[in-house]
């Protein structure tokens, strides 16, 4: 499926240091693994949006830092490599002053796709006379993020298709439009916008909210650099904003972060009467202690409204 215009598929190179990609105990970070089907939110550009695809480069700068300050060992390698594959599932939005490095302004959703076995390493990249002049490379890999040509796209993909049997397979399928995890997510987004009354046993009796001196409607609304929600609805029971938020997989950190955040740009723009519901496919524990800090937060899972 080719996309032309602003809706043209984009490529990027995010680089990440061992603090990112290592859990505690120096494994790799089990939040990666594209089996847990986690939601994650990551540093990008601006411009990057929803489907777009990136790689992940893994900088080993700081790696015995790191493994020192945690008193542990390691088998990773300790060549720089890229060893991911992630594609978009939400454009990005600031990060409203939260960010772990000066210059980070961004953040998207986005969710791991594939995992190299055998990773790209920055020696096999300098050996492909087409990719000298590749501006990550020239760069140093001194950003945290990239934009990556539809020609260097290619030469990167050739090389990691050498040498991971299985990867053509997911290279296609996500090549030719998004995940079926977020498909999944705009199919109940949808299913929800013709029949919000399958929230109405759970207390909850909406309206899809829509501006009334823009006529905007209240699916993927659009919160400017906050982001774009999936459902912004009116409760006519309770006289408040609900804004909805659709996870395909468990709501964990990164999704209490993103609501977080719509529901602060709708406080200042548009009503303090506002929470927020999560629907799910149930919670990890780092979601469940961010909710007990704000009751403004709700979860339900998706199977109760009969969604399998």
């Amino acid at each position: 499926m080719k996309k032309t215009g602003n809706d043209e598929r984009q490529y990027w190179l995010w680089v990440t240091r061992p603090k990112y990609y290592l859990d505690d105990d120096g494994a790799e970070r089990s939040l990666l693994d594209p089996a847990r089907r986690e939601d994650l939110s990551w540093t990008c550009h601006e411009d990057t949006k929803k489907g777009d695809l990136a790689l992940l480069w893994r900088s080993r700068r700081d790696l015995s830092k790191f493994l020192a300050k945690k008193g542990i060992k390691t088998n990773i390698g300790r060549k720089s490599d890229i060893a991911y594959l992630f594609q978009v599932s939400d454009r990005a939005g600031e990060t409203g002053g939260k960010i772990p490095t000066p210059g980070w302004a961004y953040s998207c959703g986005c969710v791991p796709v594939y995992k190299f076995k055998n990773p790209l390493t920055i020696s096999e990249i300098r050996k492909n006379p087409y990719l000298q002049e590749w501006n990550a490379l020239r760069s140093k890999f001194q950003r945290s993020v990239f934009r990556i040509s539809i020609e260097d796209w290619k030469r990167l993909n050739k090389l990691l298709l050498a040498n991971n049997h299985g990867y053509k397979n997911v290279l296609q399928r996500v090549q030719k439009g998004i995940s079926s995890r977020v498909r999944t997510e705009e199919w109940i987004e949808k299913r929800l916008v013709k029949d919000l009354k399958l929230l109405k046993p759970f207390g909850y009796n909406l309206k899809l909210y829509e501006d009334a001196e823009t006529g905007e409607k209240g699916q993927q609304y659009n919160c400017g650099v906050a982001g774009i929600i999936d459902l912004l609805c009116y409760d006519e029971k309770t006289k408040r904003y609900v804004i909805i938020e659709i996870k395909n997989s468990r709501a964990n950190e990164y999704t209490f972060a993103q609501i977080s955040r719509y529901l602060g740009w709708v406080k200042k723009n548009i009503s303090r009467k506002v929470k927020g519901l999560v629907l799910s496919r149930g919670t990890d524990m780092q979601f469940e202690f961010a909710t007990k800090a704000n009751r403004n937060v709700f979860q339900l899972n998706i199977e109760e409204l009969g969604f399998k």
